[in-house]
């Protein structure tokens, strides 16, 4: 950005600063702060030491989706219609479909699962390692929650 700007103080009256459009192929190799403008993705980003990352997306700012299921105690795999939903009915579809397990956070009964370790994600169905338990009459740990929709800002 520097080697554009012939004056590097802008003054009391200026309106506006324009950073440097460049397209995805044409960014530089990347020095720690540098900042651009990518008009092969529409977003200003910046380089973080090690990649560039995006600092806004305004375009494609999501809301926060939460979804509710419920274990049986035998059924492993939910989303794209497979499980149950809260009132014992099955497709238990996913309402935005997550492009990898990173993209969501979910809970067994109050109970974080972890990505890998608890459960897989592939094509818009989760699969557990094992049964989330069945609804007792008196806890909620029957409830899967999936709170999703949080695809990360980035290259």
């Amino acid at each position: 950005m520097g080697r554009f700007v012939k004056n590097p103080v802008i003054g009391d009256n200026a309106v506006g600063v324009t950073i440097p459009n460049v397209t995805t192929a044409q960014r530089p190799s990347g020095v720690n702060g540098q900042l651009v403008y990518n008009t092969t993705t529409s977003t200003y980003q910046v380089y973080n030491g090690s990649a560039w990352y995006n600092v806004s997306e305004a375009s494609r700012e999501k809301s926060i989706v939460v979804d509710r299921f419920q274990g049986d105690g035998t059924t492993t795999v939910f989303g794209s219609g497979a499980g149950n939903t809260l009132d014992d009915s099955t497709m238990a579809t996913l309402s935005v479909v997550p492009d990898a397990a990173t993209d969501m956070v979910i809970f067994v009964g109050g109970i974080y699962q972890a990505p890998t370790t608890n459960y897989t994600y592939s094509g818009g169905q989760i699969t557990f390692g094992s049964a989330p338990a069945g609804n007792d009459g008196e806890t909620n740990g029957h409830v899967i929650t999936i709170i999703h929709n949080l695809q990360k800002l980035g290259q």
